[in-house]
């Protein structure tokens, strides 16, 4: 069950996740990007999406995500880093950089409109120590920012990524990836933002906002 909301974000009541997306309804999602330093060079931690996900399936993208429940604040979503990744936090070391709006045709039905909360966490455990939920999560990898900048400006028409499929179970094996613009689910202008917004993170600059 997810909260819904009109236009100006106010909450109209609850509804079914399946109704939600077959109506187009405004509902809350969380988006957290963990950022680490991998002996000095200034990184992002993205996963690549199960085949089995009915939204963008295969695709890299941020580290965790998932759909608010009813009644849970943006802050709440912390759970997804558990459930996706193994990664246990606590809710006052995410960063908040603000909210996105978002509307799309996932895959999830018709419409998707989203409210995100975006958030950022540091966190520089090995890849290998990740324990990734299989049917959400195929694989992780380090990508250093820098390199996914040029990416998305057309400076590089592929970088190399390096990662571990099925982190945590015992078919973990080390992967590589030569990664494409085609290869990332889509929004570049999103992409960017967080990025830029990674690397002040790491360097300790504000403000940082989304």
């Amino acid at each position: 069950m997810l909260d819904v909301f009109d236009d100006m974000g106010r909450h109209l009541g609850v509804k079914p996740r399946h109704e939600v997306h077959q109506n187009g309804d405004w509902h809350r999602v969380f988006h957290c990007q963990i950022a680490t330093s991998r002996s000095g060079v200034p990184t992002v931690v993205l996963q690549r999406r199960s085949d089995e996900k009915a939204a963008f399936p295969g695709l890299l993208d941020l580290s965790a995500a998932g759909h608010l429940e009813a009644g849970e604040k943006p802050v709440d979503g912390i759970r997804e880093l558990t459930e996706e990744l193994g990664v246990v936090a606590d809710k006052d070391e995410l960063v908040l950089l603000g909210e996105r709006r978002l509307v799309d045709d996932s895959g999830e039905g018709h419409l998707n409109k989203e409210l995100t909360s975006v958030f950022l966490l540091k966190d520089d455990r090995p890849l290998g120590e990740y324990v990734l939920q299989l049917s959400e999560v195929d694989a992780v990898f380090d990508a250093p920012i820098k390199d996914l900048l040029r990416l998305f400006a057309n400076n590089l028409d592929q970088i190399t990524l390096t990662g571990v499929k099925g982190a945590g179970s015992p078919e973990a094996t080390p992967t590589s990836l030569n990664a494409t613009l085609d290869d990332f689910v889509p929004g570049t202008t999103y992409w960017v933002n967080l990025l830029v917004m990674c690397e002040r993170f790491l360097n300790g600059d504000q403000p940082l906002a989304i």
